[in-house]
Protein backbone atom coordinates (compact mmCIF):
# COMPACT_ATOMS: atom_id res chain seq x y z
CA UNK A 1 0.00 0.00 0.00
CA UNK A 2 2.25 2.74 -1.36
CA UNK A 3 -0.23 5.46 -0.46
CA UNK A 4 0.41 5.14 3.30
CA UNK A 5 4.18 5.11 3.01
CA UNK A 6 6.68 7.91 2.65
CA UNK A 7 9.27 9.68 4.79
CA UNK A 8 7.00 12.51 5.96
CA UNK A 9 3.51 11.07 5.77
CA UNK A 10 3.32 9.84 9.38
CA UNK A 11 4.67 13.13 10.76
CA UNK A 12 2.26 15.15 8.61
CA UNK A 13 -0.66 12.92 9.64
CA UNK A 14 0.23 13.35 13.31
CA UNK A 15 0.47 17.13 12.96
CA UNK A 16 -2.91 17.27 11.19
CA UNK A 17 -4.36 15.03 13.88
CA UNK A 18 -3.26 17.17 16.84
CA UNK A 19 -2.88 20.66 15.36
CA UNK A 20 -5.13 20.60 12.31
CA UNK A 21 -4.54 21.35 8.66
CA UNK A 22 -4.40 25.13 9.09
CA UNK A 23 -7.24 25.68 6.65
CA UNK A 24 -10.49 27.46 7.32
CA UNK A 25 -12.41 25.44 9.89
CA UNK A 26 -16.02 24.40 9.41
CA UNK A 27 -18.52 25.87 11.87
CA UNK A 28 -18.91 23.96 15.13
CA UNK A 29 -22.67 23.83 14.53
CA UNK A 30 -22.01 20.76 12.38
CA UNK A 31 -20.10 18.98 15.15
CA UNK A 32 -21.69 16.08 17.01
CA UNK A 33 -21.06 14.49 20.38
CA UNK A 34 -18.38 11.85 20.00
CA UNK A 35 -16.45 13.66 17.27
CA UNK A 36 -13.73 14.57 19.75
CA UNK A 37 -12.37 11.01 19.67
CA UNK A 38 -11.31 11.59 16.05
CA UNK A 39 -8.20 13.49 14.89
CA UNK A 40 -8.71 17.19 14.21
CA UNK A 41 -8.48 16.85 10.42
CA UNK A 42 -11.03 14.04 10.51
CA UNK A 43 -13.31 16.19 12.68
CA UNK A 44 -13.19 18.97 10.09
CA UNK A 45 -13.88 16.42 7.35
CA UNK A 46 -16.92 15.05 9.20
CA UNK A 47 -18.31 18.56 9.73
CA UNK A 48 -17.78 19.29 6.05
CA UNK A 49 -19.73 16.18 5.06
CA UNK A 50 -22.62 17.13 7.36
CA UNK A 51 -22.68 20.66 5.97
CA UNK A 52 -22.82 19.46 2.37
CA UNK A 53 -25.06 16.38 2.69
CA UNK A 54 -26.89 16.68 6.01
CA UNK A 55 -25.78 13.35 7.48
CA UNK A 56 -22.71 11.14 7.23
CA UNK A 57 -24.81 8.28 5.87
CA UNK A 58 -26.06 10.38 2.98
CA UNK A 59 -22.52 11.63 2.32
CA UNK A 60 -21.24 8.07 2.28
CA UNK A 61 -23.97 6.88 -0.10
CA UNK A 62 -23.98 9.72 -2.62
CA UNK A 63 -20.48 11.23 -2.43
CA UNK A 64 -17.99 8.59 -1.25
CA UNK A 65 -19.27 5.07 -1.91
CA UNK A 66 -21.08 5.85 -5.14
CA UNK A 67 -20.97 2.24 -6.38
CA UNK A 68 -22.50 0.91 -3.12
CA UNK A 69 -19.69 -1.57 -2.59
CA UNK A 70 -19.80 -1.07 1.21
CA UNK A 71 -16.04 -0.36 1.24
CA UNK A 72 -13.89 2.40 -0.17
CA UNK A 73 -10.38 2.07 -1.56
CA UNK A 74 -7.78 4.82 -1.55
CA UNK A 75 -8.16 5.86 -5.21
CA UNK A 76 -11.94 6.07 -4.85
CA UNK A 77 -11.52 8.12 -1.67
CA UNK A 78 -9.14 10.61 -3.28
CA UNK A 79 -11.41 11.05 -6.30
CA UNK A 80 -14.44 11.62 -4.08
CA UNK A 81 -12.63 14.13 -1.82
CA UNK A 82 -11.42 16.12 -4.79
CA UNK A 83 -14.83 16.11 -6.42
CA UNK A 84 -16.53 17.52 -3.34
CA UNK A 85 -13.91 20.28 -3.11
CA UNK A 86 -12.43 19.29 0.24
CA UNK A 87 -9.08 20.92 0.87
CA UNK A 88 -7.62 18.36 3.25
CA UNK A 89 -4.51 16.45 2.37
CA UNK A 90 -6.01 13.20 1.11
CA UNK A 91 -3.13 10.92 2.13
CA UNK A 92 -2.84 12.14 5.71
CA UNK A 93 -6.62 12.17 6.05
CA UNK A 94 -6.72 8.57 4.82
CA UNK A 95 -3.96 7.65 7.28
CA UNK A 96 -5.92 9.06 10.22
CA UNK A 97 -9.16 7.41 9.09
CA UNK A 98 -7.71 3.98 8.27
CA UNK A 99 -6.12 3.48 11.69
CA UNK A 100 -5.77 -0.29 11.37
CA UNK A 101 -4.24 0.07 7.87
CA UNK A 102 -6.64 -2.43 6.35
CA UNK A 103 -6.46 -0.68 2.99
CA UNK A 104 -10.18 0.13 2.89
CA UNK A 105 -12.64 2.46 4.58
CA UNK A 106 -16.22 1.71 5.48
CA UNK A 107 -19.11 3.62 7.02
CA UNK A 108 -17.96 2.24 10.39
CA UNK A 109 -14.93 4.56 10.16
CA UNK A 110 -17.20 7.61 9.86
CA UNK A 111 -20.46 6.79 11.66
CA UNK A 112 -20.32 3.40 13.41
CA UNK A 113 -23.78 3.79 14.97
CA UNK A 114 -25.52 4.33 11.63
CA UNK A 115 -23.41 1.63 9.96
CA UNK A 116 -24.43 -0.87 12.64
CA UNK A 117 -28.10 0.05 12.27
CA UNK A 118 -28.04 -0.34 8.47
CA UNK A 119 -26.17 -3.65 8.62
CA UNK A 120 -28.62 -5.01 11.17
CA UNK A 121 -31.59 -3.98 9.02
CA UNK A 122 -29.92 -5.53 5.95
CA UNK A 123 -29.30 -8.82 7.72
CA UNK A 124 -32.81 -9.07 9.17
CA UNK A 125 -34.43 -8.42 5.78
CA UNK A 126 -32.23 -10.73 3.72
CA UNK A 127 -32.27 -13.58 6.24
CA UNK A 128 -36.07 -13.54 6.63
CA UNK A 129 -37.23 -12.60 3.13
CA UNK A 130 -34.33 -13.59 0.88
CA UNK A 131 -33.53 -10.14 -0.49
CA UNK A 132 -34.10 -6.45 0.16
CA UNK A 133 -36.51 -6.22 -2.78
CA UNK A 134 -38.57 -9.13 -1.45
CA UNK A 135 -38.65 -7.55 2.01
CA UNK A 136 -39.89 -4.25 0.58
CA UNK A 137 -42.56 -5.88 -1.60
CA UNK A 138 -43.78 -8.49 0.86
CA UNK A 139 -43.22 -6.89 4.25
CA UNK A 140 -42.93 -3.11 4.06
CA UNK A 141 -45.13 -2.13 1.10
CA UNK A 142 -48.33 -3.79 2.28
CA UNK A 143 -50.69 -1.65 0.17
CA UNK A 144 -48.61 -2.29 -2.99
CA UNK A 145 -48.28 1.39 -3.78
CA UNK A 146 -44.56 1.18 -4.52
CA UNK A 147 -43.66 3.52 -1.67
CA UNK A 148 -44.01 3.76 2.10
CA UNK A 149 -44.21 6.70 4.48
CA UNK A 150 -42.78 7.07 7.97
CA UNK A 151 -45.88 5.82 9.78
CA UNK A 152 -46.10 2.65 7.65
CA UNK A 153 -42.40 2.02 8.12
CA UNK A 154 -42.57 2.36 11.91
CA UNK A 155 -45.59 0.06 12.06
CA UNK A 156 -43.89 -2.61 9.97
CA UNK A 157 -40.59 -2.39 11.86
CA UNK A 158 -42.41 -3.18 15.10
CA UNK A 159 -42.77 -6.68 13.67
CA UNK A 160 -38.97 -6.97 13.63
CA UNK A 161 -38.67 -5.81 17.24
CA UNK A 162 -37.83 -2.15 16.60
CA UNK A 163 -38.99 0.60 18.90
CA UNK A 164 -40.73 3.57 17.29
CA UNK A 165 -37.88 6.02 17.97
CA UNK A 166 -35.26 3.60 16.59
CA UNK A 167 -37.36 2.96 13.48
CA UNK A 168 -37.70 6.71 12.92
CA UNK A 169 -33.92 7.15 13.01
CA UNK A 170 -33.49 4.18 10.65
CA UNK A 171 -35.96 5.82 8.27
CA UNK A 172 -33.72 8.89 8.34
CA UNK A 173 -30.68 6.77 7.42
CA UNK A 174 -32.52 5.27 4.44
CA UNK A 175 -34.18 8.29 2.88
CA UNK A 176 -32.18 9.75 0.00
CA UNK A 177 -32.97 13.43 0.57
CA UNK A 178 -33.34 15.56 3.71
CA UNK A 179 -36.96 15.91 4.67
CA UNK A 180 -38.16 13.19 2.30
CA UNK A 181 -41.33 11.57 3.67
CA UNK A 182 -41.46 8.54 1.37
CA UNK A 183 -39.22 5.57 0.69
CA UNK A 184 -39.17 3.64 -2.59
CA UNK A 185 -37.69 0.26 -3.38
CA UNK A 186 -34.84 1.94 -5.26
CA UNK A 187 -33.84 3.80 -2.07
CA UNK A 188 -33.03 0.47 -0.41
CA UNK A 189 -31.14 -1.09 -3.31
CA UNK A 190 -27.78 -0.05 -1.86
CA UNK A 191 -28.31 -2.50 1.01
CA UNK A 192 -28.73 -5.38 -1.45
CA UNK A 193 -25.50 -4.30 -3.13
CA UNK A 194 -23.86 -4.36 0.30
CA UNK A 195 -25.11 -7.92 0.75
CA UNK A 196 -23.76 -9.01 -2.64
CA UNK A 197 -20.40 -7.30 -2.08
CA UNK A 198 -19.99 -8.86 1.37
CA UNK A 199 -20.94 -12.28 -0.01
CA UNK A 200 -18.33 -11.95 -2.75
CA UNK A 201 -15.72 -10.84 -0.24
CA UNK A 202 -16.54 -13.79 2.00
CA UNK A 203 -16.23 -16.24 -0.88
CA UNK A 204 -12.89 -14.79 -1.95
CA UNK A 205 -11.61 -14.89 1.62
CA UNK A 206 -12.08 -18.66 1.60
CA UNK A 207 -10.03 -19.16 -1.58
CA UNK A 208 -7.40 -16.40 -1.61
CA UNK A 209 -4.53 -16.34 0.85
CA UNK A 210 -2.88 -13.03 1.63
CA UNK A 211 0.39 -13.69 3.36
CA UNK A 212 1.92 -10.24 3.24
CA UNK A 213 0.63 -6.69 3.07
CA UNK A 214 2.85 -3.74 2.20
CA UNK A 215 2.68 -1.54 5.31
CA UNK A 216 5.23 1.08 6.19
CA UNK A 217 7.17 -0.37 9.18
CA UNK A 218 8.43 3.07 10.19
CA UNK A 219 5.05 4.80 10.23
CA UNK A 220 4.23 3.93 13.85
CA UNK A 221 7.59 5.16 15.14
CA UNK A 222 7.43 8.41 13.16
CA UNK A 223 3.83 9.03 14.23
CA UNK A 224 4.72 8.48 17.91
CA UNK A 225 7.75 10.77 17.73
CA UNK A 226 5.71 13.58 16.22
CA UNK A 227 2.90 13.10 18.76
CA UNK A 228 5.35 13.31 21.67
CA UNK A 229 7.01 16.37 20.12
CA UNK A 230 3.69 18.18 19.72
CA UNK A 231 2.63 17.28 23.25
CA UNK A 232 5.92 18.53 24.71
CA UNK A 233 5.80 21.80 22.76
CA UNK A 234 2.23 22.50 23.82
CA UNK A 235 0.98 22.91 20.27
CA UNK A 236 -1.60 20.14 20.61
CA UNK A 237 -5.05 21.02 21.90
CA UNK A 238 -5.49 19.79 25.45
CA UNK A 239 -9.06 18.66 24.99
CA UNK A 240 -8.35 16.58 21.91
CA UNK A 241 -8.68 12.81 22.10
CA UNK A 242 -7.22 10.60 19.41
CA UNK A 243 -9.51 7.91 18.07
CA UNK A 244 -9.01 4.27 18.98
CA UNK A 245 -9.99 1.96 16.15
CA UNK A 246 -13.07 -0.25 16.49
CA UNK A 247 -11.39 -2.90 14.36
CA UNK A 248 -8.64 -5.32 15.52
CA UNK A 249 -5.39 -3.45 16.04
CA UNK A 250 -2.31 -3.80 13.87
CA UNK A 251 1.12 -2.85 15.19
CA UNK A 252 0.71 0.66 13.82
CA UNK A 253 -2.70 1.17 15.43
CA UNK A 254 -1.38 0.00 18.79
CA UNK A 255 1.59 2.33 18.53
CA UNK A 256 -0.68 5.27 17.73
CA UNK A 257 -2.95 4.47 20.68
CA UNK A 258 0.01 4.16 23.07
CA UNK A 259 1.55 7.37 21.79
CA UNK A 260 -1.74 9.17 22.33
CA UNK A 261 -2.06 7.89 25.88
CA UNK A 262 1.49 8.94 26.71
CA UNK A 263 1.23 12.36 25.04
CA UNK A 264 -2.05 13.23 26.76
CA UNK A 265 -1.39 11.58 30.11
CA UNK A 266 -3.78 8.75 29.46
CA UNK A 267 -6.71 10.92 28.44
CA UNK A 268 -7.43 8.95 25.28
CA UNK A 269 -10.53 7.01 26.12
CA UNK A 270 -13.09 5.51 23.77
CA UNK A 271 -16.73 5.62 24.82
CA UNK A 272 -19.03 2.66 24.39
CA UNK A 273 -21.19 4.68 22.03
CA UNK A 274 -21.80 8.24 20.91
CA UNK A 275 -24.41 8.89 23.58
CA UNK A 276 -22.14 7.87 26.44
CA UNK A 277 -19.25 9.77 24.89
CA UNK A 278 -21.24 12.96 24.76
CA UNK A 279 -22.24 12.68 28.42
CA UNK A 280 -18.69 11.96 29.59
CA UNK A 281 -17.10 14.78 27.65
CA UNK A 282 -19.75 17.29 28.65
CA UNK A 283 -19.88 18.50 25.06
CA UNK A 284 -22.71 20.81 24.04
CA UNK A 285 -22.75 19.27 20.56
CA UNK A 286 -25.95 17.54 19.56
CA UNK A 287 -26.02 13.79 20.05
CA UNK A 288 -26.52 11.98 16.76
CA UNK A 289 -28.90 8.96 16.67
CA UNK A 290 -29.51 8.80 20.46
CA UNK A 291 -32.32 6.22 20.23
CA UNK A 292 -30.20 3.86 18.10
CA UNK A 293 -27.22 4.25 20.43
CA UNK A 294 -29.40 3.52 23.46
CA UNK A 295 -30.92 0.46 21.74
CA UNK A 296 -27.46 -0.92 20.98
CA UNK A 297 -26.41 -0.48 24.60
CA UNK A 298 -29.69 -1.94 25.86
CA UNK A 299 -29.40 -5.05 23.66
CA UNK A 300 -25.72 -5.39 24.59
CA UNK A 301 -24.72 -5.56 20.92
CA UNK A 302 -21.17 -5.02 19.78
CA UNK A 303 -20.86 -2.41 17.06
CA UNK A 304 -19.98 -4.26 13.88
CA UNK A 305 -21.43 -7.63 14.89
CA UNK A 306 -23.69 -7.58 11.80
CA UNK A 307 -20.98 -6.32 9.43
CA UNK A 308 -20.21 -9.73 7.90
CA UNK A 309 -23.37 -11.61 8.82
CA UNK A 310 -25.12 -12.73 5.65
CA UNK A 311 -28.38 -14.44 4.79
CA UNK A 312 -26.39 -17.36 3.38
CA UNK A 313 -25.01 -18.07 6.87
CA UNK A 314 -28.39 -19.51 7.83
CA UNK A 315 -28.43 -21.96 4.94
CA UNK A 316 -27.44 -25.58 5.47
CA UNK A 317 -26.30 -28.22 3.00
CA UNK A 318 -29.73 -29.83 2.99
CA UNK A 319 -31.60 -26.53 2.46
CA UNK A 320 -29.34 -25.59 -0.47
CA UNK A 321 -29.89 -29.04 -2.02
CA UNK A 322 -33.67 -28.79 -1.66
CA UNK A 323 -33.66 -25.31 -3.17
CA UNK A 324 -31.59 -26.59 -6.11
CA UNK A 325 -34.14 -29.35 -6.75
CA UNK A 326 -37.02 -26.87 -6.63
CA UNK A 327 -35.30 -24.43 -8.98
CA UNK A 328 -34.51 -27.18 -11.51
CA UNK A 329 -37.58 -29.46 -11.37
CA UNK A 330 -40.23 -27.04 -10.03
CA UNK A 331 -41.44 -29.63 -7.49
CA UNK A 332 -39.99 -32.24 -5.16
CA UNK A 333 -42.10 -34.96 -6.79
CA UNK A 334 -40.54 -34.29 -10.19
CA UNK A 335 -37.10 -34.20 -8.57
CA UNK A 336 -37.65 -37.60 -6.91
CA UNK A 337 -38.89 -39.03 -10.21
CA UNK A 338 -35.53 -38.07 -11.73
CA UNK A 339 -33.60 -39.44 -8.76
CA UNK A 340 -35.47 -42.78 -8.64
CA UNK A 341 -36.41 -43.83 -12.20
CA UNK A 342 -36.81 -47.49 -11.13
CA UNK A 343 -39.54 -46.56 -8.62
CA UNK A 344 -37.91 -48.39 -5.72
CA UNK A 345 -38.84 -45.62 -3.30
CA UNK A 346 -35.31 -45.19 -1.97
CA UNK A 347 -31.73 -44.31 -2.89
CA UNK A 348 -29.03 -46.26 -1.09
CA UNK A 349 -25.93 -44.75 0.44
CA UNK A 350 -23.75 -46.36 -2.24
CA UNK A 351 -25.94 -45.16 -5.11
CA UNK A 352 -26.59 -41.64 -3.83
CA UNK A 353 -23.31 -40.09 -5.12
CA UNK A 354 -23.87 -41.35 -8.67
CA UNK A 355 -27.45 -40.01 -8.65
CA UNK A 356 -26.41 -36.58 -7.38
CA UNK A 357 -23.31 -36.28 -9.58
CA UNK A 358 -24.43 -37.77 -12.91
CA UNK A 359 -28.23 -37.49 -12.96
CA UNK A 360 -28.59 -34.18 -11.14
CA UNK A 361 -25.18 -32.61 -11.80
CA UNK A 362 -25.29 -30.96 -8.39
CA UNK A 363 -21.80 -31.47 -6.97
CA UNK A 364 -18.71 -33.64 -6.98
CA UNK A 365 -18.48 -37.19 -5.65
CA UNK A 366 -16.82 -36.28 -2.34
CA UNK A 367 -19.32 -33.49 -1.70
CA UNK A 368 -22.19 -35.87 -2.51
CA UNK A 369 -21.04 -38.26 0.22
CA UNK A 370 -20.96 -35.43 2.75
CA UNK A 371 -24.38 -34.28 1.53
CA UNK A 372 -25.82 -37.74 2.20
CA UNK A 373 -24.60 -37.58 5.79
CA UNK A 374 -26.04 -34.07 6.24
CA UNK A 375 -29.52 -34.86 4.88
CA UNK A 376 -32.13 -35.69 7.56
CA UNK A 377 -33.28 -39.32 7.24
CA UNK A 378 -34.65 -42.13 9.37
CA UNK A 379 -32.31 -44.82 8.05
CA UNK A 380 -28.60 -44.06 7.98
CA UNK A 381 -28.09 -46.29 4.92
CA UNK A 382 -30.88 -45.14 2.59
CA UNK A 383 -32.68 -41.95 1.58
CA UNK A 384 -36.40 -42.24 0.82
CA UNK A 385 -39.00 -40.01 -0.77
CA UNK A 386 -40.44 -39.25 2.65
CA UNK A 387 -37.01 -38.01 3.81
CA UNK A 388 -37.09 -35.58 0.89
CA UNK A 389 -40.27 -34.05 2.29
CA UNK A 390 -42.74 -35.64 -0.10
CA UNK A 391 -46.20 -36.70 0.99
CA UNK A 392 -48.28 -39.55 -0.44
CA UNK A 393 -50.80 -37.05 -1.80
CA UNK A 394 -48.13 -35.06 -3.63
CA UNK A 395 -46.65 -38.18 -5.20
CA UNK A 396 -50.09 -39.55 -6.21
CA UNK A 397 -51.01 -36.23 -7.83
CA UNK A 398 -47.72 -36.12 -9.74
CA UNK A 399 -48.06 -39.76 -10.85
CA UNK A 400 -51.61 -39.15 -12.10
CA UNK A 401 -50.57 -36.14 -14.11
CA UNK A 402 -47.59 -38.00 -15.49
CA UNK A 403 -49.77 -40.97 -16.52
CA UNK A 404 -52.21 -38.60 -18.20
CA UNK A 405 -49.37 -36.95 -20.08
CA UNK A 406 -48.04 -40.35 -21.15
CA UNK A 407 -51.48 -41.47 -22.38
CA UNK A 408 -51.90 -38.22 -24.24
CA UNK A 409 -48.47 -38.62 -25.80
CA UNK A 410 -49.26 -42.23 -26.85
CA UNK A 411 -52.53 -41.16 -28.49
CA UNK A 412 -50.79 -38.34 -30.34
CA UNK A 413 -48.11 -40.74 -31.57
CA UNK A 414 -50.66 -43.33 -32.78
CA UNK A 415 -52.74 -40.66 -34.47
CA UNK A 416 -49.66 -39.37 -36.25
CA UNK A 417 -48.83 -42.91 -37.43
CA UNK A 418 -52.42 -43.39 -38.73
CA UNK A 419 -52.25 -40.15 -40.68
CA UNK A 420 -48.97 -41.24 -42.24
CA UNK A 421 -50.51 -44.60 -43.29
CA UNK A 422 -53.47 -42.85 -44.84
CA UNK A 423 -51.18 -40.52 -46.77
CA UNK A 424 -49.15 -43.44 -48.12
CA UNK A 425 -52.37 -45.26 -49.14
CA UNK A 426 -53.66 -42.20 -50.95
CA UNK A 427 -50.39 -41.83 -52.84
CA UNK A 428 -50.52 -45.52 -53.86
CA UNK A 429 -54.11 -45.16 -55.17
CA UNK A 430 -53.16 -42.07 -57.16
CA UNK A 431 -50.23 -43.89 -58.72
CA UNK A 432 -52.45 -46.85 -59.76
CA UNK A 433 -55.09 -44.57 -61.31
CA UNK A 434 -52.43 -42.62 -63.19
CA UNK A 435 -50.97 -45.80 -64.69
CA UNK A 436 -54.42 -47.03 -65.82
CA UNK A 437 -55.15 -43.72 -67.46
CA UNK A 438 -51.89 -43.84 -69.37
CA UNK A 439 -52.67 -47.31 -70.74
Amino acid sequence: MWYISGPNLAQRAARHAWVGTGEEAVADAYARAGDEKYPLDVQDFLKLLRRKYGTLVRAWRFALDTDSGSELEFCEFVAAVRQMGAGQNARSLWFNLDVDQSGTLSLYDLDPIAAHALDKFRYLCTSRFGSIQAAFAGFLDLNKSGMIDLDEFVECMEGLGYEASVAQELFGFLRPRPGSRLLKSIDLEFLQKWEDAKQEKKEKAGTLHVGWVNRDPCAAVQYRQMAEKLAASGEAKADHKQRVSETPFTATALAIAKATAKAHAGCANQADDALVEGKRSGSKARVESPATASAIAKDKETIGCYAMRLASDNETQSSRFIQYLLDRFQSLAAAWDAMDPQYTGEVTKQGFPSVVVFKLGYCRNSEARRLFEALPKKDAHRFTWRDLGLTAEDWLEFSTKKSGRNCSNDWKRKRKELVMVQERLCRSIMIVRTRKALK
